[in-house]
Formats: structure tokens, sequence, C-alpha cells
């Protein structure tokens, strides 16, 4: 059994050939079975760069998606804020927030007419420029940022495109970015950021974020502008309404006081002439004669107010001259000056000393100025100051009389014009002070207005006029 085993064994072993044996040596060739082959590595590799490849596309990506939703979220509360200030400063903030930069500014024109942008809002650390710096909105870089519509680094601006003055604030935020603002087609902006905190450059998805930024806070301003010139322009025509009304009202007033003015003036003229025939008929009868006195005292009060029942209501004359109110309003201030250190009043005078003319009355004027004093210095019994202000534009005069006395309450501020309306106690005032004051002014083509200060009151007295130096007329 055994000798046929080792026979078969035997022919098995002559049956392998020599060069089939299986090598043994560690430099055999096992690429076939090595799962790290070369071709191996190099597929790894590049799945590797692939992967980190997706996971930095993935990253910005989701920095888009962040910074989209943020735009969104952005655009959607600026297209809430209708103050002009809280949008600007909502807009900075952001910009500083987002791009992490040490300061801000954004330069938009003083006004509608105006080619200089000029700080309006700034935030951040640092020096700022001040309101003397400006971009010129015809020159050479703004041009240049409208028609590249994108963020630039100020670096780029500083040499060959910024005029001197846009060169000193650009420097001021060198290194940083400069962001057009652009409202169809045209500049009506510049935002300036800083540097980053950590001192890097700014990277294509913060210019991206700002320029995207930009143009939806330019909407955003100009609803907000419109917003304001609609708003104002709206109070202007309320006002403007209810000046009207209250023209019309007075003026229907005045007439209505001048007529009856005028049915009183004539039997007031009889009762005068028989009250100088009855002085003769009492002879010495000093009771009778006192009492007579007493009526024709109270017959002078009533021709008082029936004159300035009259000088209410008068038609436009033709016989007016040149006034200076300048030497008309210190005549009045010296009449006044023994009045002022009784009550211990402070005059403070505000006015040129040059002459400031236009066409009038000069006896009326001098009545609305004592008029409008004598009130204050009633509203002031225990002292206090008068402030006399004049300004002058191209076709009006703009005198402001204002002192440090109580002020009038607002409800009834409608109604200090009206004959016969008086915030004084019974006896103290007739009602018609304020009243003929108006009517003056009207007549001069001018306007006069109350408002309450902080301190006190106002009143302000608008007139046209034509200014002379040195009282040449």
């Amino acid at each position: 059994m055994s000798n046929n085993k080792k026979k078969r064994s035997k022919s098995k072993a002559k049956g392998i050939p020599p060069h089939q044996n299986i090598p043994r040596s560690s430099g055999a060739d096992t690429s076939e079975h090595n799962p790290l082959s070369n071709g191996s590595q190099s597929e790894t590799k590049d799945f590797s760069d692939q992967l980190t490849q997706l996971t930095e596309t993935n990253r910005q990506l989701k920095r888009k998606i962040f910074d989209l939703y943020t735009v969104f979220e952005i655009s959607r509360n600026f297209n809430s804020v209708l103050n002009y200030q809280s949008l600007l400063d909502s807009f900075i903030l952001t910009s500083l927030a987002q791009v992490s930069a040490s300061k801000a500014a954004i330069f938009l024109r003083e006004d509608t007419h105006s080619n200089h942008f000029i700080m309006a809002r700034g935030k951040g650390s640092g020096h700022f420029p001040n309101s003397e710096k400006f971009f010129n909105n015809e020159g050479k870089l703004a041009i240049y940022l409208a028609k590249l519509n994108r963020p630039v680094v100020t670096s780029e601006l500083i040499n060959d495109i910024a005029g001197e003055i846009e060169q000193e604030i650009l420097i001021d935020f060198d290194p940083g970015l400069v962001v057009p603002m652009i409202f169809q087609a045209k500049l009506i902006g510049v935002l300036i950021i800083s540097e980053k905190f950590a001192h890097g450059d700014f990277n294509h998805d913060d210019k991206e974020f700002l320029s995207i930024l930009a143009n939806q806070i330019s909407v955003s301003i100009e609803n907000a502008r419109l917003y304001e010139s609609e708003k104002e322009a709206t109070k202007q025509l309320r006002a403007a309404q209810q000046q009207l009304i209250n023209t019309e009202r007075l003026a229907a007033l005045g007439e209505m006081s001048a007529r009856v003015a005028h049915e009183i003036n004539n039997p007031l003229g009889i009762i005068k002439n028989y009250l100088l025939l009855l002085h003769r008929t009492i002879g010495r009868n000093i009771e009778a004669s006192n009492y007579a006195d007493i009526v024709s005292q109270e017959i002078d009060r009533i021709a008082r107010i029936v004159r300035q029942l009259l000088d209410f209501y008068q038609p436009d004359r033709d016989d007016l001259e040149s006034v200076n109110v300048v030497l008309i309003l210190e005549e009045v201030l010296e009449l006044m000056d023994r009045q002022f250190k009784k009550l211990n009043i402070e005059l403070i005078r505000n006015f040129p000393t040059d002459c400031l003319s236009f066409e009038g009355s000069p006896e009326n004027i001098r009545q609305v100025i004592l008029n409008i004093i004598i009130n204050a210095c009633d509203a002031m019994p225990d002292g206090g100051k008068i402030e006399i202000e004049m300004q002058t534009y191209p076709d009006n005069l703009i005198i402001r009389f204002c002192d440090t006395g109580p002020g009038i309450p607002v409800e009834i501020i409608p109604r200090i014009f009206e004959p016969f309306f008086t915030t004084k106690q019974p006896g103290k005032g007739t009602g018609l002070g304020l009243s003929v004051c108006y009517g003056i002014i009207k007549r001069h083509k001018g306007s006069i207005t109350y408002t309450n200060t902080k301190v006190g009151g106002c009143f302000e007295i608008k007139l046209p006029f034509a200014r002379h130096q040195n009282g040449n007329g």
C-alpha cells in the first residue's frame, strides 16, 4: 500500500515542468495582487483632490447662500425704513459686520443741486474726513466709478484717478475698498470701507456682497429721499392751506370789524362833542366834573379800539416808501430801554448795523416791532431774555423776536392773530395788538408766525426787501 503511494507521488513530481515552479523570490511581480498599485494611488489622489474641491465649492456656496439671504433680509428691512439717517446707519453697520472691517463712511450729495459728495455718515474707529472734504460728482474719479460699477481697492485710485481732495479722503481709509452706489445708471453716492481687522485682503465674496448691498441701499436711499421730499411738500401744502384759511377768516373778521368801527366812530364823535358841552354846563360841580372826566377817558379808550380796528383792515396803499428796518428797530429798543432795566430783561442783539430796506410804511413797521417787544416784556414780569435776530436772503428779510417766557399753549396758537382774542388777564389787553400786526405785515406782502421754543416763544416776520449798504437808497 505504501509502495503504491510513493510511486504516485513521484510520478506527479515528474509531471511538473521546472519553469512552472512557483518562485519564492522577494523581487517577484505582485502587481496584480497589490491593492495600492501606481494606478490606484493616482486614482485615490484624484478622488482626494475632487473631494477637497467639492468641499471648498460647498463652503463657497454656503457663504454665497448666506450672503444672499443676508442681502434679502437687509433689503426687506431697508425697504421698511423711511428714516434717512437710520437707513444710513443700518447700511454702514451691516457692511462692517459682514466683512469684519474697522470703519466705513458713506458719501452722498449735500442736496439735489450740489455736485459734491460729502460724508453723510461714518461708523467705526479711527479718523474721518471733515465736511470740507468731498468727492466731485463731475470729476475724473466719479466718472470712473460710475462706469466701473464695482468695488475697487483704494490704492488703485489714489495716485492716478483721484483729485487732490479726494486723495486725502482715500488715504484716511487706505488700505480699503471703494464701492460705487449706482441708481438708474447714475452715481448717487460712494461707500468707503477700511481694511479688515485681520489685515487681510478683500476677497471676491466680500466685493460681490458689498456691490449687491450697495445697489440695494441705493434704491432704498432714493425711496427715503422721495418720502422725505413728499413729506416736506405735504407739510408745506398743509401749512399753506391753513395759512390761507386763517388769512381768509381774519380778512373777513377784519372787514366786519372795520365796518363796525365806522358805525361806532360817528356816534362816538357826537358823544365827545356833547360831553364838551356838558363840561361847560356843569361848571364848578366837582363831583359831576369827575364823572364827566371818567366818561371822557372811556370814550378815548373806545376811540383807540376803533382806530385799531380800522388799522387792522385797510386796503393796500400806493404811498409806500423805503423803510430802514434797522433804524426803526434801534429807535424802538431805545424807547423800551427803561422798561428792560425795570423788568431785568437782557437784550441780545443778533442783527447787522447796516441798512436793510424794503418798501413799506415806517410807522406801521414801528408799530409791529413795538407791539411784539411789549408782549415779550409782559410775558416775563420776573425778568428774562429777548433775542432779536435778522437773516437776509436774495428775496426777503427775516426778523425773529425770541423770549424766555412761558410760551403760548399749543392749542390756542392758531387763534392768536384773531381780533379780540387775548391770553392776557381781563382788562389788560383788547386782543387787537397781534391782529393789527398781522394785518400790517400782510399789507406789506409778508408773513408773521409764532412758534414755541425749548426756552420760550418766538415770533418770525418775513418781509420782501432790497438791501442798500450804508443807508443809501
